[in-house]
């Protein structure tokens, strides 16, 4: 299990932007970030739970903290110093490939991909913003990492062969 929680991620990313950033694009951040740190690392960057719905993927778990405006400038819940090290260079990596996109794009980047299509099937009358399956996003990840072009197509393609070591990391 991380020690860090969303709250230090979304943190660090406003710190790392110089605030503003929208609330949009930070659920979205933290799917991407969560995502690739499964495939580089092998572990959640945090354990809280990201969910999806039309609007994309949304970790429940920011919601009580956001302000009534578009932007945030800081987040007073989290602690950008507790990301250092690796994590702290996964996300800088993560944020320079992403942290110039709107929150618009970004869901439109990840409701592309195949764990939060898999996850909106899964949604249901009583349960319409299903979590995003862990171990699904880790095999995503992984193949988007291996492909020889990065494409979304070829990761959503080519899942199936880390689908069996996705759900052993599960148990």
């Amino acid at each position: 299990m991380s020690t860090l929680t969303v709250h230090d991620i979304v943190a660090f990313l406003l710190v790392r932007q110089g605030g503003h950033l929208s609330m949009s694009a930070l659920h979205k951040m933290a799917y991407f970030a969560q995502g690739w740190h499964l495939a580089w690392a092998g572990t959640p960057l945090f354990n809280e739970e990201i969910h999806i719905r039309m609007g994309g993927p949304f970790v429940p778990a920011l919601f009580p903290h956001q302000k009534d405006g578009f932007l945030e400038t800081s987040w007073p819940a989290g602690n950008p110093a507790a990301v250092a090290g690796e994590q702290a260079k996964a996300l800088e990596a993560i944020f320079r490939h992403y942290g110039h996109l709107t929150g618009i794009t970004l869901a439109e980047f990840a409701n592309r991909q195949a764990p939060c299509q898999l996850a909106t099937a899964r949604a249901t009358e009583e349960d319409p913003t299903p979590a995003i399956d862990l171990g699904e996003l880790k095999a995503f990840f992984r193949a988007l990492n291996d492909a020889p072009e990065d494409t979304t197509a070829y990761a959503n393609r080519f899942m199936a062969r880390y689908t069996d070591e996705a759900l052993r990391v599960q148990q």
